[in-house]
């Protein structure tokens, strides 16, 4: 009995030491013009529930945040039991004004030109197309990691071919290689829409973040102007 408890206690500490939160993903949508870009995530940190909130507005053409656009709700004692929606909602309620400043209302989401499923093994290579425009995507990801733990880093980038129906093809390099991020140990592409002129490209990339909770889920984007 003694020895049962013992194995029990061992697979409660084990489950807690590698436990995390997934953030939930929110598509807020394009400017009209296609060179805006906001998103948002939200959850609720595991053990402690506390909910949490971003949102992150995007310049597509540099692929960068756009100064003064980055908004959070951290998790604390005040939002300790709340929902993740509900915190994620008066967040973006609390910027409206400045969402309206962008040309940015939420009803330009976008197209959605692929869409990996949670549990879907990470292919080697993406390959796609935009059956509105008849272009062939093909998305290849380089990453990099040292360390590990809470100690690891890693940086990442991705490479697209871009096939007209014409036969004429692109090459462009997304994100940052040099750049490592700490406590990031993966990252996978999970979604990638176009505004409605198809020339806008925002590659929604899910990121494996290592603290002392465990491992979460965080989402990022590169985006690409053609």
């Amino acid at each position: 009995m003694r020895k049962a408890v013992c194995i029990a206690l061992f697979i409660v500490a084990a489950i807690s030491m590698y436990a995390g939160d997934i953030a939930n993903f929110v598509n807020i949508g394009f400017s009209s013009d296609g060179s805006r870009f906001v998103f948002g995530q939200h959850g609720s940190t595991d053990g402690e529930y506390r909910a949490y909130a971003d949102i992150y507005c995007v310049d597509v053409p540099t692929n960068r945040f756009i100064p003064g656009g980055t908004f959070s709700t951290a998790p604390s004692a005040s939002t300790a039991g709340e929902d993740g929606t509900t915190v994620f909602s008066a967040l973006r309620g609390s910027i409206e004004t400045y969402l309206k400043k962008l040309d940015v209302d939420g009803k330009s989401p976008g197209r959605a030109l692929y869409v990996q499923a949670r549990d879907e093994k990470r292919p080697d290579k993406l390959e796609f197309r935009d059956f509105e425009t008849g272009r062939t995507f093909t998305v290849s990801m380089h990453s990099f990691t040292e360390g590990s733990g809470e100690s690891v880093r890693s940086s990442f980038y991705l490479v697209l071919e871009l096939v007209y129906p014409d036969g004429k093809t692109d090459h462009h390099t997304i994100g940052l290689p040099g750049y490592k991020r700490s406590g990031i140990k993966d990252y996978r592409i999970r979604r990638v829409v176009t505004d409605e002129s198809g020339t806008s490209l925002v590659f929604v990339i899910e990121k494996i973040l290592v603290d002392t909770r465990g491992e979460s889920v965080r989402f990022m984007v590169e985006t690409l102007k053609l």
